[in-house]
Order: C-alpha cells, then structure tokens, then sequence
C-alpha cells in the first residue's frame, strides 16, 4: 500500500469536524477515574493495605545497581500504588493529567450520530462497541484483592518477599490498548536473583549467570560459580537465597518449571490465609461485598478467577512471574538489535515459557522467553492515534475470528511500522481512519508472507507455527476490506468487519441503512 496516500487525513477531506474530539475525550480516561475517584478522593475510602506491604513501581530510568541484588529499602523506593501510577500514565496519554481528573464522565453516545465518513465511523463504533465500560468496580475488586494477596505471599515466603518488590500491568491494560471491558488482567511480578549483574564474557562460568541464546526470542540461565557457591558464601542469608538454588539442574541450568512451581506454591500458601466460605474457598470482602477467588493454572502463570454470583460480576488476574536481568547485558548475541535510547528502563526479564518448536527435551526444559515490556511500552509512547488504530485492528481481529493472530503479533506489525516511519508526529498528524487503513494493509501482507518477524529479533517468525491454510483463510476475509478502504464513498461497508454480524445486524438497522 503506498505510504504516500495515507499522509491525508480521512483520505483527503479534512474539513469535516473530528469526531474524535467528543467521542475519545470520553473514553478510557473517564472510565478510569470511575474506578479510582471513589478510592482517592472520596469522602468514605475503603481500608487500604499498609504502603509498608504494597508493591514497588520502579522509577522510571533509575540506574541499575551494580554487585548482588538487594531487597529494596521501602523507605527509599516509591510506594505508590501500581493502581495510581496506571492512573497517571493513561490520564497523561490522553493529554491531561491525574491530578486535573476529579469527576466520573459519562460516555456521550448520540441517539443519531452524523456518520459522514469512515472517520465518523470509526469514532462512533469505538464509543459503541470498543471502548472500556464497567472499568471502575474491576479496577476496585483487582486492586484491593491484589495488594492483600501480594501482602500474604510476603508472609508466607523469605525469598519472595525479599526479591518480588516489583509488581507491574502487563499486557493491553499497561500499554492502554484494553477494548470492551476491563475483565482480564495481567500482572508481572517481577522477581529478582541473589546474583545476576557480573558477566564475564571470556569466561561464562565466571558470571553470576550465564545467559546462553537459543532460538531467536528464548535464551537458557546457568549459574556461574558463585551462585553454585550460594550455600557455602551466603551464611544468615541462606535461608532466604535457597529457593533461588532449588531451581537449577544437575548441570546448573535454571529450570523454569522448578522456577513457576515454587511461585505457585507461594500462591497457594498466601490464598489458604484468606477467609473461606462454606465451600472451602477463599473470599475477600471489597467494600462489604464478598467475591470469591478460585484459581486456575496455565503455563507460567496462576490465574485468579474472581467472582460473584449475585453480581454476575467475573474479573480473571494473571499473575505471571519474570526473571530480571540488567539493561547492561542487552544483547545477548548479535542477532538481536539494541534497544533504542529512547526505550531504556534499567531491566529487561524472561518468563519461563518453553519453546515448543525445539525437538530436544532438555532445550524446552531449560529455555526462558524474553520480555521487553517496558521498552516496548516507550517505542508507543506519545503516540494516541497509533493505538487508537491498534484497537481497531483487534476488534477487527476479534470480529472476524482470526484467533491465531495473537494481540502481541499486532503490536509487532506496529513496532516495526514505528521504525519504518521514524517520526513520532506521523502518528499524532494522522486520523485514526489513516492508520488503519495502513494497518490492514500491514496485516494482509503479513498473511500472504505468512510471516511476522519477532521486532528484537527477526530471524523469529512470530506466525512460523500457523497453518499455511489458516493464514490463507485470515487473508480471503481481509482482501473485501482492502478494496472497500479504496473506495472513500464505500466507508459504511467498514462497519461489516469491524463488527461481529449480531453487532452490525443491530448497528446497521440503527443507523446506517445499507
């Protein structure tokens, strides 16, 4: 598709009013104060845990400290709750700030909006059908129910409370690209080691880990000679740092099963302190209302399934545990690029996730996934319509059930657009209508390459593992599109795929007519 046509906005008619104006000034930001007004400027505050116990949010571009990791002094750090600090970020995205944000908006959705074009469209569509609604009671439910849970497993376990003093949003709600409703969460509880700055390049054994590349995106963790020697040099400091030893092989390798299941165990233990109900499951009371919290377990991660049934009220937490390692051991080989100046946030982790591809046992057992999550969050910064487009990528996604096409995989269609274009004002000079547009075009291209390259190492094929005939699939229901984003008067037809048929059934009865 070529660049130059979607330099104009709303393909060349840029006198029409922007819709965005009214429809996004009402969107997630005032969803969010919904969720914490109640908690930060009401005049009756649910009980707060002690700051004492509430999780770390590291300053952002701190320098890294050098030798043996220490538990960080809570009297230095900032305690402020990840909840605010979330509070913040998505006020300031959206051109304001969190201090100015006092009252609860409403969403402005018209009884007879002017759908004049595809602009139009989009904007009414987002309010509708894409936009965050129920944020504030989750937001409520998550955060108390979390910071007393984080709270036990500090209770429960040394190692975890010396070295888990940072918790952060993973996933679509720290990166602001949540659509519909806020009922999934995930949650990286970032874990530190006894040892993990030293490296020695010349002599691996001599680092405190070595850390080894494998396939593109996943690395193995082997222990050097002191941290093998954690049971002889560390004394009074044994009974904290054990867990940490626990988790290696015969061969010093870090075993990310030994890894998880130790943190599953810490979960487990901090759940049996909560309450139970009559039925043995534990309960927590969030402004006198009871929910219940059942747990289920996949991959890494323990995911909390909290309810109430009375409510109807369902809210699914992630909690997913990473491995930290500094920004100064970035790269790891030099298949992998280095992260930009502007990206840089101290740390990067793995998640102890296998590479299924690998046909050697021990390779999935010891391998660790990379995650660049913060550096990722800085490529889109500043940048309010690109993740507009991205939203609209994934309720299209969603509409058209392409369910292999992971919402990671679109955000990497983005990075690399962000590096092809260079120029952070193209994402705000450009509609929402623009880039999407572009996007579907980047989508299709990459359905007919069958290839999404991994951004921080592109000999890893994000979609290598789909069915030829899947892809081939995905791409027959995106070419009617591409014709239709050629034809300006045609944009009502847009409304067909970004919406699932019951929606455009009712949508189209309503107000488009066609």
């Amino acid at each position: 598709m070529n660049n130059n046509n979607n330099r104009n906005n709303n393909n060349g008619n840029n006198n029409d009013p922007n819709p965005w104006v009214t429809a996004a000034a009402v969107g997630l930001t005032g969803a969010l104060v919904a969720g914490a007004v109640y908690m930060f400027s009401g005049t009756r505050q649910p009980q707060q845990p002690s700051t004492q116990n509430r999780p770390r949010i590291e300053p952002s571009r701190s320098s890294p400290s050098r030798g043996s990791e220490r538990p960080n002094n809570p009297s230095e750090a900032s305690v402020s709750s990840y909840l605010s600090d979330l509070l913040s970020r998505m006020s300031t995205s959206r051109g304001g700030s969190a201090s100015n944000v006092t009252i609860e908006e409403i969403p402005n959705i018209p009884d007879n909006p002017n759908i004049s074009n595809l602009n139009a469209l989009l904007a009414d569509i987002h309010v509708r059908y894409i936009k965050l609604t129920q944020f504030g009671i989750h937001y409520r439910v998550f955060d108390t129910i979390f910071q007393d849970l984080h709270k036990k497993m500090k209770e429960v376990d040394p190692y975890y409370r010396k070295y888990s003093s940072t918790v952060q949003f993973a996933g679509s709600h720290y990166d602001n690209l949540r659509i519909v409703k806020p009922d999934e969460f995930d949650m990286d509880i970032v874990i530190g080691l006894p040892l993990n700055i030293k490296t020695d390049p010349f002599n691996p054994a001599q680092s405190d880990i070595a850390i080894e590349p494998k396939a593109p995106g996943f690395v193995q963790l082997k222990m050097g000679v002191q941290f093998q020697r954690l049971p002889m040099r560390d004394n009074e400091e044994w009974l904290n740092n054990r867990a940490a030893y626990e988790w290696k092989d015969d061969s010093n390798y870090l075993l990310r099963s030994k890894f998880t299941d130790w943190f599953k165990s810490v979960v487990n233990k901090a759940l049996n302190k909560f309450p139970m109900n009559i039925n043995s499951r534990p309960i927590a009371y969030v402004e006198g209302v009871p929910y219940v919290i059942d747990k289920s377990e996949s991959g890494p991660a323990v995911t909390l399934l909290i309810s109430n049934a009375s409510k109807s009220f369902k809210l699914d937490v992630d909690l997913v545990p990473c491995l930290k390692f500094p920004e100064d051991r970035w790269p790891i080989s030099n298949s992998y690029r280095e992260i930009p100046s502007r990206c840089k946030k101290d740390y990067w982790m793995v998640v102890g996730k296998p590479n299924e591809a690998s046909p050697v046992v021990f390779d999935r057992m010891r391998s660790w996934r990379i995650a660049l999550h913060n550096q990722e969050r800085e490529l889109m910064h500043n940048s309010y319509n690109l993740r507009q487009a991205i939203r609209f990528i994934k309720k299209l996604r969603d509409s058209l059930g392409m369910k292999k096409i992971a919402s990671y995989y679109i955000k990497t269609l983005f990075f690399w657009e962000i590096e092809k274009i260079n120029n952070s004002d193209y994402w705000q000079r450009n509609s929402p209508a623009t880039l999407f547009k572009l996007m579907v075009g980047r989508l299709y291209e990459a359905l007919v390459a069958g290839n999404i390259p991994y951004f921080w190492n592109k000999q890893n094929n994000l979609i290598g593992a789909v069915e030829r005939k899947v892809l081939d699939d995905y791409k027959a229901k995106l070419q009617p599109l591409l014709a239709i984003l050629e034809q300006p008067t045609q944009y009502k037809l847009v409304a067909k795929y970004l919406l699932t048929p019951a929606e455009f059934a009712d949508y189209n009865a309503r107000f488009l007519h066609i």
